[in-house]
C-alpha cells in the first residue's frame, strides 16, 4: 500500500483548499421588471421563459 513519506505542510493544504469557495451568484436588474435575476437566466427571463421571483 503507497504510504506519504512526508507530511504535507499547512502551506500545500491552503494551495489546494484556495479554490474550494463557494462564488457569489452575479445578479443584473432587468430593465422591464425591475427585479434581480441570476446572470445566467438574464436572456430566459428577458424572453419569459424563467420562473423568477421578485426581490
Amino acid at each position: 500500500m503507497a504510504v506519504p513519506k512526508k507530511r504535507r505542510t499547512s502551506s500545500t493544504r491552503g494551495q489546494r483548499r484556495n479554490h474550494d469557495s463557494l462564488k457569489a451568484v452575479s445578479l443584473v436588474v432587468e430593465k422591464s421588471s425591475g427585479q434581480a435575476v441570476p446572470r445566467r437566466l438574464h436572456k430566459a427571463a428577458s424572453l419569459g421563459l424563467a420562473r423568477t421571483r421578485k426581490s
